[in-house]
């Protein structure tokens, strides 16, 4: 990831994994997701097109807990359950990042 997308990824993840009484309202929460959900499919993709020799375990499982956190949604209902989603979301697309970022060759990065 260059530069640029490494510091946009780590403002939206930081919004996600600030305290509880700093949370968005709900419909911040959902803005929030939806952003995390668009920047954790790019991830996603991204490190997809590794080939399955060359990802390391990391990588794997990554890859396994968004495509779990995605399908699986909020687990509950309400407020609390949404912004739970939100944070389990941000840590999958940090592991992400930072696994993409190891996987690439060191000039590529």
């Amino acid at each position: 990831m260059n530069p640029g997308e490494t510091q946009t990824i780590e403002k939206l993840t930081a919004r996600a994994l600030t305290s509880y009484d700093q949370r968005p309202d709900a419909e911040g929460v959902a803005r929030l997701t939806d952003h995390l959900i668009t920047a954790g499919q790019e991830l996603h993709t991204a490190l997809s097109r590794i080939p399955v020799g060359q990802l390391t375990e990391r990588a794997r499982t990554s890859l396994a807990e968004w495509a779990y956190f995605v399908a699986a949604g909020p687990l509950g209902h309400g407020d609390h359950a949404n912004w739970n989603h939100a944070r389990g979301l941000a840590r999958v697309i940090r592991t992400m990042a930072a696994t993409l970022d190891e996987q690439r060759p060191a000039g590529a990065r």
